[in-house]
């Protein structure tokens, strides 16, 4: 999918993608000593951010074409097949709630909110579904793919700890087997 987006959006400058993905400097060449140098992005969205509205996409196709003329800020993009997880809940945007990266490490992100509605809430990290599950206070909790590579979930109104942990069952397997065979 990352491949994809290259190819399709980022190869194309696409200004809107590249502040989702939180680009925060662009390498320019400057014009007086034509040497490379590093321009700060002021449109970088960050970490993650709340949205008010999504639109559904039909199949991934439509989803990144859909990409091409979009508002991040306000919009996110969720296909189809994610119908299930955000049907049965509503959430309206709160333009006072706060959202901030508490500590990141390469298996768990922690995050605080603070909202007085339930946000639909947009997480410039890659969705991948096979070993990550997010938590909202210590409970499990769905999150989904938007914005074709995104990750995102509806945190609900109040303060919460939001969780993703990377939590592969083949590796939790794997160390029962090795500690079983240790033990043998």
């Amino acid at each position: 999918r990352y491949q994809d987006l290259y190819e399709r959006q980022i190869s194309k400058n696409n200004m809107q993608v590249l502040n989702m993905l939180n680009a925060k400097y662009f390498i320019i060449q400057n014009q007086q000593t034509n040497e490379p140098m590093a321009q700060r992005n002021p449109g970088a969205l960050g970490n993650a951010w709340f949205v008010k509205q999504l639109k559904w996409a039909a199949n991934p196709d439509s989803d990144i074409n859909a990409l091409s003329n979009f508002d991040p800020t306000s919009t996110a993009i969720i296909d189809q097949k994610w119908e299930k997880e955000v049907s049965d809940k509503s959430f309206s945007y709160d333009s006072t709630a706060s959202i901030s990266l508490k500590s990141y490490k390469a298996d768990e992100l922690v995050y605080t909110t603070r909202a007085s509605s339930a946000q639909m809430t947009v997480f410039s990290e890659i969705f991948y579904p096979l070993g990550w599950n997010a938590y909202v206070d210590g409970k499990l909790t769905p999150h989904f793919g938007v914005n074709y590579v995104l990750r995102a979930m509806i945190v609900p109104a109040g303060q919460h700890e939001v969780v993703f942990k990377f939590e592969p069952d083949s590796y939790y397997k794997g160390d029962k087997i090795a500690l079983a065979g240790s033990i043998l």
